[in-house]
Protein backbone atom coordinates (compact mmCIF):
# COMPACT_ATOMS: atom_id res chain seq x y z
CA UNK A 1 0.00 0.00 0.00
CA UNK A 2 1.91 3.06 -1.45
CA UNK A 3 1.39 6.91 -0.29
CA UNK A 4 1.35 7.31 -3.92
CA UNK A 5 -2.06 5.34 -4.35
CA UNK A 6 -3.63 6.36 -0.93
CA UNK A 7 -3.78 9.95 -1.83
CA UNK A 8 -4.94 9.41 -5.38
CA UNK A 9 -7.75 7.73 -4.26
CA UNK A 10 -8.55 10.21 -1.00
CA UNK A 11 -8.44 13.30 -3.28
CA UNK A 12 -11.91 13.19 -4.51
CA UNK A 13 -13.29 12.67 -0.51
CA UNK A 14 -11.26 15.84 -0.05
CA UNK A 15 -12.68 18.09 -3.10
CA UNK A 16 -16.09 16.37 -1.69
CA UNK A 17 -16.01 17.43 1.74
CA UNK A 18 -14.72 21.28 0.62
CA UNK A 19 -17.38 21.71 -1.62
CA UNK A 20 -20.13 20.67 0.75
CA UNK A 21 -18.43 21.87 3.60
CA UNK A 22 -18.25 18.34 5.03
CA UNK A 23 -15.77 17.70 8.14
CA UNK A 24 -15.67 13.92 7.72
CA UNK A 25 -15.28 11.23 4.49
CA UNK A 26 -17.21 8.20 6.47
CA UNK A 27 -20.53 7.18 4.53
CA UNK A 28 -22.85 7.60 7.48
CA UNK A 29 -26.05 6.28 9.19
CA UNK A 30 -29.45 7.38 8.78
CA UNK A 31 -32.23 6.01 11.01
CA UNK A 32 -34.68 6.07 8.34
CA UNK A 33 -34.57 7.54 5.29
CA UNK A 34 -34.06 11.28 4.25
CA UNK A 35 -34.24 11.79 7.71
CA UNK A 36 -31.21 14.83 7.94
CA UNK A 37 -28.46 15.94 6.06
CA UNK A 38 -25.45 13.49 5.18
CA UNK A 39 -23.30 15.68 7.38
CA UNK A 40 -25.48 14.71 10.34
CA UNK A 41 -25.62 11.56 9.44
CA UNK A 42 -21.66 11.17 9.28
CA UNK A 43 -21.90 12.02 12.96
CA UNK A 44 -24.79 9.37 13.78
CA UNK A 45 -22.65 6.74 12.50
CA UNK A 46 -19.76 7.82 14.94
CA UNK A 47 -22.39 7.03 17.78
CA UNK A 48 -23.38 4.12 16.55
CA UNK A 49 -19.87 2.89 15.86
CA UNK A 50 -19.23 3.90 19.73
CA UNK A 51 -22.87 1.82 20.95
CA UNK A 52 -22.10 1.70 25.05
CA UNK A 53 -18.47 2.21 25.12
CA UNK A 54 -17.35 4.04 27.80
CA UNK A 55 -15.24 6.92 27.27
CA UNK A 56 -14.60 9.20 29.87
CA UNK A 57 -12.36 12.47 30.92
CA UNK A 58 -9.95 9.96 32.12
CA UNK A 59 -9.74 8.57 28.72
CA UNK A 60 -6.79 7.80 25.67
CA UNK A 61 -8.68 7.13 22.80
CA UNK A 62 -7.18 6.07 19.53
CA UNK A 63 -8.56 6.82 16.32
CA UNK A 64 -6.98 5.16 13.69
CA UNK A 65 -7.59 5.91 9.75
CA UNK A 66 -8.55 9.25 11.43
CA UNK A 67 -8.80 11.62 7.75
CA UNK A 68 -9.57 15.02 8.02
CA UNK A 69 -10.28 14.58 11.94
CA UNK A 70 -13.97 14.65 11.45
CA UNK A 71 -14.64 12.15 14.17
CA UNK A 72 -11.63 12.47 16.29
CA UNK A 73 -12.94 16.06 16.81
CA UNK A 74 -16.56 14.86 17.73
CA UNK A 75 -15.30 12.50 19.98
CA UNK A 76 -13.47 15.55 22.00
CA UNK A 77 -16.52 17.48 21.90
CA UNK A 78 -18.96 15.30 23.58
CA UNK A 79 -16.96 13.30 25.41
CA UNK A 80 -13.83 15.62 26.51
CA UNK A 81 -11.30 12.40 27.23
CA UNK A 82 -8.10 12.70 28.81
CA UNK A 83 -6.05 11.85 25.32
CA UNK A 84 -6.82 11.89 21.63
CA UNK A 85 -4.39 10.08 19.33
CA UNK A 86 -5.09 10.44 15.62
CA UNK A 87 -3.45 7.99 13.35
CA UNK A 88 -3.60 8.77 9.96
CA UNK A 89 -1.56 6.84 6.58
CA UNK A 90 -1.67 10.19 4.00
CA UNK A 91 0.53 12.97 4.77
CA UNK A 92 -2.29 15.39 3.26
CA UNK A 93 -5.28 14.12 5.17
CA UNK A 94 -3.02 14.43 8.22
CA UNK A 95 -2.25 18.28 7.12
CA UNK A 96 -5.24 19.05 6.73
CA UNK A 97 -6.36 17.57 10.03
CA UNK A 98 -3.84 20.06 11.70
CA UNK A 99 -5.42 23.03 9.67
CA UNK A 100 -8.93 22.75 10.81
CA UNK A 101 -8.60 21.82 14.17
CA UNK A 102 -5.88 24.53 14.22
CA UNK A 103 -9.06 26.97 15.95
CA UNK A 104 -9.82 24.19 18.94
CA UNK A 105 -8.87 25.02 22.67
CA UNK A 106 -8.32 21.47 22.99
CA UNK A 107 -7.34 19.65 19.83
CA UNK A 108 -6.64 16.17 19.05
CA UNK A 109 -2.84 14.94 18.30
CA UNK A 110 -2.70 14.01 14.63
CA UNK A 111 0.20 11.74 13.61
CA UNK A 112 0.94 10.02 10.44
CA UNK A 113 1.88 6.21 10.88
CA UNK A 114 0.68 2.93 10.21
CA UNK A 115 -2.24 0.70 11.37
CA UNK A 116 0.16 -2.25 11.03
CA UNK A 117 3.01 -0.72 13.34
CA UNK A 118 1.05 1.51 16.09
CA UNK A 119 3.23 3.86 17.44
CA UNK A 120 2.34 3.15 20.81
CA UNK A 121 3.44 1.34 24.03
CA UNK A 122 1.70 -1.87 25.27
CA UNK A 123 -1.22 -1.11 27.43
CA UNK A 124 -1.60 2.46 26.74
CA UNK A 125 -4.97 2.69 25.09
CA UNK A 126 -8.28 2.57 26.85
CA UNK A 127 -10.49 2.98 23.37
CA UNK A 128 -9.39 2.14 19.74
CA UNK A 129 -11.88 3.94 17.31
CA UNK A 130 -11.25 2.50 13.33
CA UNK A 131 -13.94 3.41 11.28
CA UNK A 132 -14.05 2.62 7.26
CA UNK A 133 -9.90 2.57 7.19
CA UNK A 134 -9.82 -1.17 7.51
CA UNK A 135 -11.00 -2.35 4.32
CA UNK A 136 -7.20 -0.46 3.38
CA UNK A 137 -5.26 -2.72 5.27
CA UNK A 138 -2.81 -5.15 3.37
CA UNK A 139 -2.67 -6.93 6.77
CA UNK A 140 -5.82 -6.77 8.93
CA UNK A 141 -4.62 -9.17 11.19
CA UNK A 142 -1.35 -7.64 12.14
CA UNK A 143 -3.20 -4.40 12.83
CA UNK A 144 -5.68 -7.01 14.91
CA UNK A 145 -3.35 -8.03 17.10
CA UNK A 146 -1.45 -4.11 17.14
CA UNK A 147 -4.80 -3.17 18.71
CA UNK A 148 -4.80 -6.11 21.56
CA UNK A 149 -1.09 -5.23 22.08
CA UNK A 150 -1.67 -1.55 22.61
CA UNK A 151 -5.06 -1.86 24.39
CA UNK A 152 -5.45 -1.86 28.38
CA UNK A 153 -7.00 -4.54 30.12
CA UNK A 154 -10.62 -4.00 29.84
CA UNK A 155 -10.22 -1.64 26.61
CA UNK A 156 -12.09 -1.55 23.92
CA UNK A 157 -11.99 -1.72 20.10
CA UNK A 158 -14.60 -0.22 18.05
CA UNK A 159 -14.43 -1.25 14.07
CA UNK A 160 -16.71 -0.05 11.06
CA UNK A 161 -15.79 -1.82 7.75
CA UNK A 162 -17.17 -3.08 4.79
CA UNK A 163 -17.76 -6.92 4.23
CA UNK A 164 -18.80 -9.29 1.70
CA UNK A 165 -19.49 -13.49 1.83
CA UNK A 166 -18.50 -12.96 -2.03
CA UNK A 167 -15.17 -12.06 -1.95
CA UNK A 168 -14.22 -14.12 -5.27
CA UNK A 169 -16.98 -11.64 -6.90
CA UNK A 170 -14.51 -8.66 -5.93
CA UNK A 171 -11.17 -10.37 -6.01
CA UNK A 172 -10.92 -7.93 -9.72
CA UNK A 173 -10.52 -4.71 -7.61
CA UNK A 174 -6.81 -6.25 -6.76
CA UNK A 175 -5.76 -5.64 -10.20
CA UNK A 176 -6.58 -1.87 -9.27
CA UNK A 177 -4.30 -1.46 -6.31
CA UNK A 178 -1.50 -0.82 -7.77
CA UNK A 179 -2.94 2.31 -10.26
CA UNK A 180 -2.05 5.63 -8.64
CA UNK A 181 -5.52 6.45 -9.46
CA UNK A 182 -8.47 7.95 -7.40
CA UNK A 183 -9.92 4.17 -9.28
CA UNK A 184 -7.26 2.45 -7.43
CA UNK A 185 -9.43 1.99 -4.25
CA UNK A 186 -6.35 -0.52 -2.36
CA UNK A 187 -9.77 -2.84 -1.31
CA UNK A 188 -8.64 -5.88 0.31
CA UNK A 189 -12.68 -7.49 1.65
CA UNK A 190 -12.95 -9.27 4.72
CA UNK A 191 -15.93 -11.21 5.77
CA UNK A 192 -18.01 -11.23 8.72
CA UNK A 193 -16.66 -14.71 9.67
CA UNK A 194 -13.29 -13.41 8.83
CA UNK A 195 -12.93 -10.95 11.03
CA UNK A 196 -14.93 -12.93 14.10
CA UNK A 197 -12.19 -15.73 13.94
CA UNK A 198 -9.46 -13.39 13.73
CA UNK A 199 -10.58 -11.73 17.10
CA UNK A 200 -11.33 -14.75 18.76
CA UNK A 201 -7.58 -15.46 17.67
CA UNK A 202 -6.25 -12.75 19.01
CA UNK A 203 -7.90 -13.08 22.13
CA UNK A 204 -10.49 -10.33 22.19
CA UNK A 205 -13.99 -10.98 22.77
CA UNK A 206 -16.93 -9.70 21.00
CA UNK A 207 -19.22 -7.94 22.86
CA UNK A 208 -21.37 -6.19 19.85
CA UNK A 209 -22.06 -6.62 16.62
CA UNK A 210 -24.79 -5.05 14.35
CA UNK A 211 -25.03 -5.08 10.38
CA UNK A 212 -25.86 -1.01 9.17
CA UNK A 213 -26.22 -2.21 5.63
CA UNK A 214 -29.21 -0.77 5.05
CA UNK A 215 -28.94 2.31 7.36
CA UNK A 216 -25.70 3.44 5.51
CA UNK A 217 -27.49 2.62 2.02
CA UNK A 218 -30.16 5.44 3.37
CA UNK A 219 -27.32 7.57 4.10
CA UNK A 220 -25.42 7.35 0.78
CA UNK A 221 -28.62 8.42 -0.95
CA UNK A 222 -29.53 11.53 1.00
CA UNK A 223 -25.54 12.49 0.21
CA UNK A 224 -26.06 11.75 -3.45
CA UNK A 225 -29.34 13.90 -3.45
CA UNK A 226 -27.12 16.56 -2.15
CA UNK A 227 -24.53 16.44 -4.59
CA UNK A 228 -27.14 15.81 -7.53
CA UNK A 229 -29.12 19.22 -6.33
CA UNK A 230 -26.26 21.34 -6.12
CA UNK A 231 -26.18 19.90 -10.10
CA UNK A 232 -22.94 17.14 -11.16
CA UNK A 233 -21.89 19.80 -13.26
CA UNK A 234 -20.51 21.53 -10.08
CA UNK A 235 -18.93 18.35 -9.07
CA UNK A 236 -15.69 18.18 -10.87
CA UNK A 237 -12.84 17.02 -9.02
CA UNK A 238 -14.81 14.14 -7.21
CA UNK A 239 -17.81 13.49 -9.75
CA UNK A 240 -16.24 9.79 -10.43
CA UNK A 241 -16.49 9.52 -6.61
CA UNK A 242 -20.25 10.46 -7.05
CA UNK A 243 -20.58 7.47 -8.91
CA UNK A 244 -18.53 5.10 -7.07
CA UNK A 245 -20.75 6.12 -3.98
CA UNK A 246 -23.80 5.39 -5.76
CA UNK A 247 -22.17 1.85 -6.73
CA UNK A 248 -22.11 1.31 -3.02
CA UNK A 249 -25.43 2.17 -2.38
CA UNK A 250 -26.81 -0.24 -4.61
CA UNK A 251 -24.29 -3.29 -3.88
CA UNK A 252 -24.82 -2.56 0.10
CA UNK A 253 -28.81 -2.61 -0.73
CA UNK A 254 -28.04 -5.73 -2.77
CA UNK A 255 -26.91 -8.25 -0.20
CA UNK A 256 -23.18 -8.40 -2.28
CA UNK A 257 -21.64 -5.82 0.18
CA UNK A 258 -22.32 -5.58 4.05
CA UNK A 259 -21.00 -2.29 6.06
CA UNK A 260 -20.83 -4.13 9.89
CA UNK A 261 -20.18 -2.61 12.96
CA UNK A 262 -18.10 -4.49 15.65
CA UNK A 263 -17.15 -3.46 18.99
CA UNK A 264 -15.18 -6.13 20.84
CA UNK A 265 -12.91 -5.75 24.08
CA UNK A 266 -9.40 -7.12 25.26
CA UNK A 267 -9.98 -8.59 28.58
CA UNK A 268 -9.30 -7.35 31.99
CA UNK A 269 -6.26 -8.96 33.52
Amino acid sequence: MSQRTMEAHYKPNWNLTQAHGLSGYNCGYAASPKCGTFDEHQKALVWQLLHDTPVGPGSTVLDVGCGIGGPSGWIMDRFNPARIISLEYCWSSVRAAHDRAAERERRPQFVQGDAQSLPLADNSVDVIFNLESALHYPDKKTFIQECRRVLKPGGYLCLGDITTRYKRLFALAGLMNRLPTQFNSNVRLWSVDDYELAFAATGLTALHHENASWKVADSLADGLAEVRARGLKSAGGYRARYFYLAVLEKLLRSGKLQYDLFQVCKPAA
